[in-house]
């Protein structure tokens, strides 16, 4: 198929082959490399977050590791010794030596806390918060503790108590230490974090909310509930979209707090150049299109469209098309093989029509001399006919085909006009069915042609040996009653009458020889009447015209005689 389409058509499908081949190269590319930089971005956000939360841990860690083993500081062993009930003052000096020891821990670590002791058995509280009186409470520690970091009041606890068994009963233990620190850490650390890269993290829990750092982004609200409608899992992360810009959220579960960091960065932020770039591309592409649009439509103008009305106007030629001409649409090459080809064609149609004279002269000379083996042929049976009816002693049917005979050749000889109107023909066919049914009593006939139809022309005689054969051949064989009909219809362009007999008919193979023996050379084997009328209406009226056969429902065989009636002279 791509081998018959002509050079422009192919040129143009390579061209747009080529670019779609282009755009999906680059476009398989960009996606790859988009890819590409989603999952860096990803794994940068993850480790970025990963080193916040273990910096965080390490701090909480440490806080957790210093209440654990303040239990078994010396000075808190001699703080609860029992001899110290009637010695007020030394307690308080050892309490005063406890709160330093604790106060210079809080000015070496990284987070400030608070560190309260208390002290079940003497009722006692220590507490690094100098502005608040905090009196032992036995109801506070009545339920278990919680094993784990709380957050209540902007600030995290923890508590342990000693011995660690006793975090159940907490009432019954020697020392129950709380270790508290506020949230401002982690907003600082947050802080700190945002500064080092180009995101915006912050701490969710789902039913304590969220912790932020300073400058808390618009999109933590959404982000919030984006979180609360998630499975969350240990560690992992999502995209999601933000008023029309896509985000990556991920996040770390905290083992020691049970809050989850969070972090959230915008893709494409950061993946604004490489977009830039792809529609830099896009835009060069729709440039180069135009421009290639451009040159094919010149290309089209100046090359294309000559040679399409060069190839339309051989075409028609080759049809037989000889008034062909054509109009030069540019001043180029073109234009002298336009001027070349009128030229041509004019003397084509000069020789055709010489031509044409000279086969108009020979086929009015061939028309006559069928017409003359057509009259001949009718006189024979009609003179054979009256001799068989003298030796019949018909007197009535030789006086009725007499006088047909003479009006029958008084019709031909009229005038030496070859046409005749289809009126004058059915006369003349009336006539001669009349005259068999004289010879067949058993013999009918129905004539049925609107009236619109009868002065149409056709060739004389053209109609008596369609109806002749009817009856010798279709109805003459049987002894039944034989029928014959006579319709005609028209159209805009053709001519018909249909002559349609009930006699035996004719097997599908005499049909199909009879019909090919039509088109053949005439020999001794056939006979001409039928064989003459076809090659009458195909000399006068083209190769659309002549004769067709087929079985009739009365069993017998239905012809068909068809001619071109604007073509009537």
């Amino acid at each position: 198929m791509f081998a018959r389409l002509n050079v422009f058509t192919k040129i143009t499908l390579l061209f747009v082959a080529l670019l779609v081949l282009v755009l999906f190269l680059y476009t398989y590319s960009n996606r790859e490399s988009v890819r590409v930089i989603e999952r860096e971005i990803q794994n940068n956000t993850m480790n970025h977050l990963s080193t916040f939360a273990d910096s965080v841990e390490s701090n909480i860690y440490q806080l957790s590791l210093y209440g654990m083993s303040i239990g078994q500081d010396s000075s808190i062993q001699e703080y609860q010794r029992p001899d110290y009930k009637n010695v007020p003052y030394e307690r308080v000096k050892v309490g005063s030596a406890i709160l330093e020891k604790i106060n210079l821990y809080n000015a070496a670590s990284k987070w400030h806390s608070t560190i309260t002791l208390y002290f079940p058995r003497l009722q006692k509280v220590i507490s690094t918060d100098y502005y608040a009186y905090i009196p032992y409470s036995a109801e506070e520690f009545s339920k278990p503790l919680s094993k784990s970091w709380v957050y209540a009041g902007n600030e995290f606890e923890w508590y342990t108590t000693d011995p660690t068994t006793a975090m159940n009963r907490p009432d019954r233990s020697r020392l129950i230490t709380k270790i508290s620190f506020p949230v401002r850490h982690l907003t600082n650390m947050l802080d700190q974090n945002k500064l080092n890269n180009k995101g915006d993290p912050f701490m969710f829990h789902p039913q304590m909310g969220l912790i932020s750092n300073s400058s808390r982004g618009d999109a933590l609200t959404v982000i919030q509930s984006k979180l609360k409608d998630t499975d969350l899992l240990g560690k992992g992360g999502f995209t999601t979209t933000l008023d029309h810009k896509e985000y990556y959220v991920s996040y770390i579960k905290s083992g020691s707090l049970g809050w989850y960091y969070v972090d959230y960065v915008p893709m494409q932020q950061i993946l604004g150049p490489v977009t830039n770039s792809r529609n830099l591309f896009y835009a060069s592409i729709a440039v180069l299109i135009a421009m290639c649009v451009v040159v094919l439509y010149a290309l089209y103008r100046s090359v294309q469209l000559p040679l399409l009305q060069l190839v339309k106007g051989t075409h028609r030629l080759s049809l037989g098309d000889f008034s062909v001409r054509l109009q030069p649409t540019s001043r180029n090459e073109f234009s002298l093989l336009v001027t070349r080809f009128n030229v041509m064609a004019q003397r084509i149609q000069e020789l055709i029509e010489n031509v044409y004279e000279e086969q108009l002269r020979r086929r009015e000379a061939t028309l006559k001399q069928l017409q003359s083996q057509i009259n001949p042929h009718f006189l024979y049976n009609c003179l054979f006919y009256i001799k068989n009816m003298a030796r019949m002693k018909n007197e009535k049917a030789v006086v009725a085909m007499a006088l047909n005979l003479g009006e029958y050749y008084r019709y031909i000889t009229r005038s030496e006009d070859d046409q005749a109107t289809l009126k004058e023909e059915l006369t003349m066919v009336k006539n001669y069915l009349e005259i068999q049914a004289l010879r067949l009593e058993r013999m009918h006939f129905t004539l049925d042609v609107p009236d619109e139809m009868l002065h149409k022309t056709l060739p004389r005689l053209t109609l008596q040996p369609i109806v002749e054969n009817a009856i010798i051949h279709g109805i003459e064989p049987r002894s039944e009653d034989g029928h014959i009909t006579i319709t005609g219809s028209q159209t805009d362009e053709y001519c018909a009458i249909t002559v349609e007999d009930s006699g035996q008919g004719m097997t599908d193979e005499q049909m199909q020889e009879l019909v090919s023996n039509l088109s053949k050379p005439l020999d001794g084997d056939m006979g001409c009447g039928t064989w003459n009328v076809h090659q009458r209406l195909s000399f006068l009226y083209g190769e659309e015209a002549g004769l067709s056969y087929e079985h009739s429902p009365g069993g017998g065989v239905k012809v068909r005689l068809v001619w071109h009636h604007n073509m009537n002279m």
